[in-house]
């Protein structure tokens, strides 16, 4: 079996409770010895029971959005999202296109009701879904769209970090010869400084002093090691509003929780040195909150980097 077939289950750090459920397999890791995505002799790794999410409001405008006054809401729609169609290629993009199209004639109403109404993000792979700021005064008649499935507030999130290594059994795997080489990693969380020696960086910390975050300086990024990625809230939020840019350097007072994840999981000497990481940055530069918004944006993005569905 070549290496580049093996897919290395990778815990993030980030504990997310998003609104949606979550959907997995009892046999998401085949049995059979030699499978895709499962190297000979650690077939006994996977999950014994499927992930499962209880407790989910299924009134259309869940508890916890605001009665009154202009509040951040997720609004998901009826349609299936391109994940959920289990489509691929020109069936995926005509899918995604059909989806954008139904997203902009819910935004229109949106707008028509309520003009100060602010687009936050919108998604169609991960699910489908619009992200607005309204006046909650509209909601009850946009809950009676048909198109409309749910709507519920925003959540932010906290990041947390623990020892990963072995509860995802990476240390049965590095010991079976493995290192992640062919493999992509995306990475929510601060941004990854890719400067540090630890991703083939300079490791000079003048070079990340001098940077600014908002932009791509030429020849900074992408790296051999941080190969792509996104900054999804900007260098300002909660503070101000999400702000996003092509930079996604972990900078600001609170910088380092995404370095240390992404060391973790593929710095030199980390759970799987040979992946290549995508640095999608979805958490605060200035506090330890994780925009909502950009949780499931950093999400779309990972699913579709090119954006063609």
């Amino acid at each position: 079996m070549s290496r580049r077939s093996i897919i290395l289950l990778i815990t993030l750090a980030l504990v997310l409770s998003i609104v949606s459920a979550v959907y997995a397999q009892e046999d998401a890791l085949p049995d059979r010895a030699g499978s895709r995505g499962v190297p000979a002799g650690l077939e006994g790794l996977k999950l014994a029971e499927p992930l499962q999410m209880d407790g989910i409001d299924a009134a259309t405008i869940q508890s916890g959005v605001a009665a009154e006054g202009d509040g951040s809401v997720i609004i998901r729609l009826v349609t299936p999202s391109v994940s959920e169609q289990k489509v691929r290629g020109k069936s995926a993009e005509q899918a995604k296109n059909v989806i954008e199209a139904e997203q902009a004639d819910l935004l229109g109403e949106i707008l028509a009701m309520d003009p100060n109404a602010r687009v936050l993000g919108q998604v169609q792979v991960v699910m489908n879904a619009i992200f607005v700021e309204v006046d909650a005064a509209i909601l009850p008649a946009l809950a009676g769209n048909p198109a409309v499935q749910r709507i519920a507030p925003v959540a932010n999130y906290e990041m947390d970090l623990s020892e990963t290594v072995p509860y995802i059994g990476a240390t049965a795997v590095q010991n079976a010869g493995y290192d992640g080489t062919g493999v992509r990693v995306a990475v929510l969380d601060s941004g990854i400084d890719y400067y540090h020696a630890a991703f083939g960086g300079s490791g000079d910390p003048a070079d990340y002093a001098a940077d600014d975050p908002t932009i791509i300086e030429p020849g900074t990024f992408p790296t051999a090691k941080v190969v792509g990625g996104y900054d999804f809230v900007g260098s300002v939020w909660p503070g101000g509003p999400e702000m996003p840019d092509p930079d996604p350097l972990d900078d600001g007072p609170e910088a380092g929780h995404g370095t240390h994840v992404g060391h973790i999981i593929g710095g030199s000497g980390g759970v799987a040195p040979g992946v290549d990481l995508y640095a999608v940055k979805v958490c605060s530069s200035v506090s330890t909150s994780c925009s909502g918004v950009a949780l499931i944006m950093g999400m779309e993005f990972a699913a579709d980097p090119d954006g063609n569905g």
